[in-house]
């Protein structure tokens, strides 16, 4: 299995996919509150998340964790 995770300027979007079948999917537009205290906001959605993937399969069947950031320009 496989979790990759979005993270972009606005939002945050989790996924879980095996064999090219995506069994979870989350996303989460950022509030303006949110996006005021960004760290804090990701660090709790990526715990939380990340929490409720592992508790679908167990640690041992997680090949990859994927992250994707925007980039500056």
């Amino acid at each position: 299995m496989r979790i990759g995770v979005d993270l972009g300027g606005s939002h945050i979007a989790f996924g879980l996919v095996e064999e090219g079948n995506i069994l979870y999917k989350s996303e989460h537009n950022f509030s303006k509150e949110e996006k005021e205290n960004l760290e804090e906001t990701l660090k709790t959605m990526i715990q939380k998340e990340m929490a409720k993937l592992i508790e679908m399969t167990s640690i041992e069947e997680i090949e990859i964790i994927g992250i994707s950031v925007p980039r500056k320009t």
